[in-house]
């Protein structure tokens, strides 16, 4: 699959269009924010959204697998939408679950909505994992290691693009000199606009964003 490079703290990272990030060193794919079952989690409180976005999230983090063909899948935390997500999981879903913890060995960031492991879901729960200089973890920190980076989700950022006098609102990665923050993966999530506060502080050198289209990656300044 083709990818936009970049180098943080001397790694390459690869930034995929649909908003994931491959780490072709060690073969590992990153995602994150799935937040699997939102669906359900809103009907069970009587907001009727449609259903299937489970199913379509699985099956866009199968079709990166299929491509990639990683070594490593981590999922940067809130990959399910609370910790009761595990039991309301249809069986095309935990099927769907298990095709790809098979296909590369998978590695759960415990985040904000899943801060504790969902049983009987293949695959391994930690806190943050480290591959080579880079630190994957779920909410970026307040400061970062002199000579690593840090790859984060949570945020879920986005971008206002303006093309033929029309302004949009799309899902984005931000990157700056050491720290990398990806776009929620999700079908039912949200975003923050770059511009809000929640970002404030978290780039001191300045940040670029990164929007994807069908085949490509663009830097936006």
């Amino acid at each position: 699959m083709n990818f936009r490079e970049i180098f943080l703290a001397g790694e390459r990272i690869g930034l995929l269009p649909g908003g994931a990030v491959f780490l072709p060193t060690t073969q590992t794919l990153v995602v994150a924010d799935l937040h699997l079952g939102k669906g359900t989690s809103a009907r069970s409180r009587g907001l009727l959204l449609p259903p299937g976005d489970t199913i379509s999230t699985l099956k866009k983090v199968l079709r990166l697998v299929e491509a990639c063909s990683p070594q490593v899948l981590v999922a940067l935390g809130d990959s399910f939408h609370d910790c009761q997500a595990g039991e309301r999981l249809l069986n095309e879903e935990r099927e769907l679950i298990e095709i790809i913890t098979r296909k590369a060995g998978t590695l759960w960031i415990t985040g904000n909505h899943d801060a504790n492991p969902i049983s009987g879901i293949g695959g391994e729960w930690r806190e943050e994992y480290r591959s080579g200089n880079l630190i994957l973890r779920h909410i970026p920190s307040v400061t970062i290691p002199s000579g690593k980076a840090e790859l984060a989700g949570h945020l879920h950022p986005k971008i206002k693009i303006r093309v033929r006098k029309h302004t949009m609102s799309r899902a984005c990665f931000m990157a700056g000199e050491e720290r990398l923050i990806l776009p929620a993966l999700g079908s039912y999530t949200g975003g923050l606009d770059i511009s809000d506060p929640a970002f404030s502080g978290l780039f001191p050198q300045g940040h670029a964003a990164y929007v994807w289209g069908t085949d490509q990656i663009n830097r936006v300044a």
